[in-house]
């Protein structure tokens, strides 16, 4: 008996799963019915329901693909700072900008520190290794403090 009462949850437990996730996505498209017709929806909201409805096919592509682009760079540089905190070999000053679909580093290191220029290498590496078949990868620039190079004024500085 209770071999069959798992057995029955375990077969339900997908399921419930889905039935969840459905039920949260009517709820989310009825609250935002309600905020269209109220006109308290984002300019954001109205654009993307204005896009869907129209059926415009090369603008629901357009907004796909920056969203897409927006959460596959999220999780790059998500990674890239994970890896990178992974060695004790660390620059002296990390900077990133955004070109396209790469990220661009800007890393300055001691002079002769091998290990934190290794490191900054190999974490390269990895996150292209991981988001290179989406098209989305990071360009490492390394300088030593001897070079006297200040960071790019378009960079963000991290550290």
């Amino acid at each position: 008996m209770v071999q069959e009462n798992e057995n029955i949850i375990n077969s339900t437990s997908p399921q419930t799963s889905m039935q969840d996730w459905f039920n949260e996505l009517i709820a989310q498209i009825t609250t935002d019915k309600f905020l269209l017709e109220t006109d308290t929806a984002s300019t954001d909201k109205v654009l993307f329901y204005n896009t869907m409805m129209s059926g415009n096919e090369l603008e629901l592509s357009k907004m796909s693909r920056s969203m897409t682009t927006m959460v596959f760079l999220r999780n790059l540089i998500f990674d890239y700072l994970q890896f990178l905190n992974e060695s004790a070999a660390k620059p002296i000053h990390l900077a990133l900008d955004l070109s396209d679909s790469k990220i661009l580093v800007w890393a300055e290191i001691e002079n002769d520190d091998i290990a934190a220029e290794d490191n900054l290498i190999l974490t390269e590496a990895k996150v292209n290794s991981k988001y290179a078949g989406y098209g989305f990868y990071i360009s490492s620039t390394i300088v030593e403090k001897s070079d006297s190079q200040s960071v790019p004024p378009h960079y963000k500085q991290l550290k």
